[in-house]
């Protein structure tokens, strides 16, 4: 024979005792406030952490193309003056710099980023370390 569940074995009368049951209901819920209260100040710390973070990768993006512009040339036009050598180079037509310029400018811009993406990941690194919590769920065994 199946047993019945408990709630239908015992009775209670609809309006008993509506205060202990009042005071419960008001326990449990001030413990769910204060854990959501604990959630969110985990949420907010770990949203100014991570916008510190985006702050100093933002800022480093930003110092490494303001030192690009000022390292590159610009591309204004030069002014060109004749040679009177007999091996000169022919002048371009098409406006477009050389391959080894091209080259050594691609070099450098890549050199300037591995550097900042180096000072980033060692920055990173530190702040993961200083950051770690202990987990304090574990038990000793």
């Amino acid at each position: 024979m199946a047993s019945l569940p408990k709630n239908i074995l015992s009775f209670e009368e609809p309006f008993g005792d509506t205060n202990s049951r009042k005071t419960e209901l008001k326990e449990v819920s001030e413990g769910y406030r204060k854990l959501l209260e604990e959630k969110m100040a985990d949420l907010k710390d770990d949203a100014t952490r991570v916008g510190k973070q985006a702050l100093v990768i933002g800022g480093s993006i930003a110092a490494v193309y303001l030192l690009l512009e000022l390292l590159l040339p610009d591309d204004e036009p030069e002014v060109k003056t004749k040679q009177l050598d007999l091996y000169a180079l022919p002048e371009r037509t098409n406006g477009q710099p050389s391959w080894l310029i091209k080259t050594a400018t691609s070099l450098a811009l890549t050199w300037a980023l591995d550097i900042a993406r180096q000072k980033l990941m060692d920055f990173l690194a530190t702040q993961q370390q200083s950051n770690e919590v202990k987990n304090t769920n574990d038990t000793p065994a």
